[in-house]
């Protein structure tokens, strides 16, 4: 999971080399199986490639015009990116509003030029960015189905995965497994960090981010260690979001 990619790592953003460097080694090393979010979920049910990876970007940043689109067309890898669609055109007020820098979000025109790139796919990333924990079950189907009838009227594409803002276990509700499935997605997307999924994960599928002070050797720590520090820290934070010692 990555967020932003820039010249010069930052706030939820990754530098250029560093984001080359990252991909370059996957591409090139043999280990993984680099596939579309649609490949990935379908390996779910076939389990045909045994080390699948699949690269995904939240909130559809202006970066990835500039920076992310020349490297994935040069490595030929498919990406997936994520749509705030009542920001698009606007920047991360979600994070601005708590003190953080600003980072600007492409427009819809730009978004429906990137249709036209066969390595992307689009998912959805809510309509307001909010958590889902904040939401009833009515403002929970609305931000589900609402954003995927935005994205499929203003850029003309089918959208099949949904990727929870904030995206931890406390940011997902009750009511938004059976939404996601009335409003016929196929997956979603959370924050929570794993190496690996299964079907029991399909609606909440674990991701690795990838942030700015992540060189090319913190980057093979992450995908590869034999020790998961960041895993256990993650099931520990996960108990105690569920006794609710953790809010």
């Amino acid at each position: 999971m990555y967020h932003n990619i820039d010249e010069k790592e930052g706030f939820n953003t990754v530098s250029l080399s560093n984001f080359k460097s990252q991909l370059e080694y996957i591409k090139n090393s043999n280990t993984y199986q680099i596939l579309s979010l649609d490949e990935y979920v379908d390996n779910l049910h076939s389990a045909k490639y045994k080390n699948p990876l699949s690269i995904s970007f939240d909130d559809a940043y202006v970066s990835f015009t500039k920076y992310v689109l020349p490297v994935i067309k040069s490595l030929e890898l498919p990406v997936s990116l994520f749509i705030p669609t009542a920001y698009v055109g606007k920047s991360n007020v979600w994070d601005t509003k708590n003190g953080y820098p600003e980072i600007k979000i492409l427009s819809w025109e730009e978004l429906k030029a990137l249709s036209n790139e066969k390595l992307i796919s689009f998912g959805s990333h809510g309509v307001n960015h909010h958590s889902h924990a904040k939401l009833n079950n009515e403002q929970d189907f609305e931000e589900i189905s609402n954003s995927k009838n935005i994205i499929k009227e203003q850029i003309g594409v089918e959208v099949n995965y949904y990727s929870f803002p904030f995206g931890q276990k406390k940011d997902i509700n009750k009511y938004s497994l059976e939404n996601l499935q009335k409003c016929g997605y196929k997956a979603s997307l959370s924050t929570i960090w794993a190496r690996s999924n299964s079907l029991k994960d399909l609606y909440s599928l674990k991701r690795i981010e990838i942030s700015g002070d992540d060189d090319l050797n913190s980057f093979i720590d992450k995908t590869e260690s034999n020790i998961d520090v960041r895993y256990f820290k993650q099931k520990l934070k996960n108990v105690l979001y569920k006794t609710k010692i953790l809010r």
